[in-house]
């Protein structure tokens, strides 16, 4: 099962180097390829935190939910 866990945006969420999260900006992908603006914060198992739109926050999660299939 995918443990999948994410926020309401917040700018506190992100480190100074985190610039396109910082400034509300969907971070999936680069600013060049998504210009939307952020509304979530999916917090990667890594722990790391990245912005995300809702069109990319699906994405993730269907992303995440197949990976899940393919582990026995």
């Amino acid at each position: 099962m995918a443990n999948i866990e994410v926020k309401k945006w917040n700018s506190d969420h992100y480190t100074a180097k985190a610039e396109v999260s910082r400034a509300g900006w969907c971070a999936q992908g680069g600013r060049e390829v998504c210009d939307k603006g952020a509304e979530f914060t999916i917090i990667y198992p890594t722990g790391e935190a990245i912005a995300t739109c809702p069109t990319h926050l699906i994405t993730y999660v269907r992303i995440r939910l197949k990976g899940d299939e393919n582990q026995p």
